[in-house]
């Protein structure tokens, strides 16, 4: 899976272990920068992030069972992590989180390009779901040539075939 990633920016991928749980806590949580501007305590605001971090894996296990959570490295240092589904007629990605200082530098491009050649092979469509206030995101996944198949309350459904 992702064996086309591009070797420009040196990225490889592996398996994540329970090894790895702390970081994806922690890429989880810098996703959530809102958080701290709730002018919360510093102990209040852990204790929240932890909670919607347990939160979303329990979703996550619930609606895709058969994901599987993967670590992005960048010359040994861990930049991000990607959770994928694999279905016979498409490639669900459940989660693409990278690190706040690499972000808007062509990695997440470089990994939906590998997942779109990963796509073309298994001749699998990619599905994913995108937050309403992530417009960062979304312009990616346009841009990478995602079109918008619903909207919910909450959530953009995109494709891409």
């Amino acid at each position: 899976m992702l064996s086309q990633l591009n070797s420009l920016f040196g990225i490889s991928i592996r398996h994540a272990s329970d090894r790895d749980a702390i970081i994806m806590a922690e890429l989880f949580y810098s996703t959530r920068c809102d958080f701290y501007q709730l002018g919360l305590p510093q102990m209040t605001v852990d204790m929240l992030l932890q909670q919607q971090y347990q939160l979303q894996q329990i979703s996550y296990k619930s609606h895709y069972p058969n994901a599987k959570d993967y670590i992005l490295c960048q010359q040994s240092e861990v930049i991000g992590k990607l959770t994928l589904a694999v279905n016979p007629e498409y490639l669900h990605l459940v989660d693409l989180v990278l690190a706040p200082e690499i972000r808007g530098k062509g990695l997440g491009t470089a990994v939906l390009e590998a997942l779109k050649q990963d796509a073309i092979a298994q001749k699998a469509d990619i599905r994913l779901s995108v937050a309403l206030d992530n417009p960062r995101a979304k312009a990616l996944y346009l841009q990478q040539g995602f079109i918008i198949h619903s909207i919910s309350q909450t959530h953009e459904t995109m494709l891409w075939q």
